[in-house]
């Protein structure tokens, strides 16, 4: 996972001060008191469009996700493909997931 702290100053990224404040602010905009709740409402709120769209590419992961288990257990399909099928799909999954983190703590926090 990369995530710059600061553009100014490469340095004080690799300052353990900075970098706890960091995931603190993170951290707390993850809560789950009423004013992370709303700062989440409002992300939704103002990006619903971006949101719906990730809902349904997230949806449909899970979906072939699941497709790709079935065929596994039918026997329709050999390990090795559903090995280097189903690396793929989890890849996509985190992708989307770091995209609905980011709406949510309003970052660019990136794979």
């Amino acid at each position: 996972m990369v995530t710059r702290l600061s553009k100014k100053d490469p340095e004080k990224d690799k300052d353990p001060d900075t970098i706890r404040k960091s995931l603190n602010d993170i951290v707390q905009k993850l809560g789950h008191d009423s004013k992370a709740s709303r700062s989440w409402g409002e992300s939704i709120y103002g990006n619903s469009e971006e949101w719906e769209k990730l809902k349904k590419q997230i949806h449909e992961r899970q979906k072939a996700l699941k497709t790709l288990v079935v065929e596994k257990k039918a026997g329709t399909i050999g390990p090795d493909a559903f090995d280097s099928a189903f690396r793929k799909i989890q890849d996509e999954l985190t992708e989307l997931e770091f995209k609905v983190f980011n709406m949510r703590l309003g970052t660019n926090i990136r794979v």
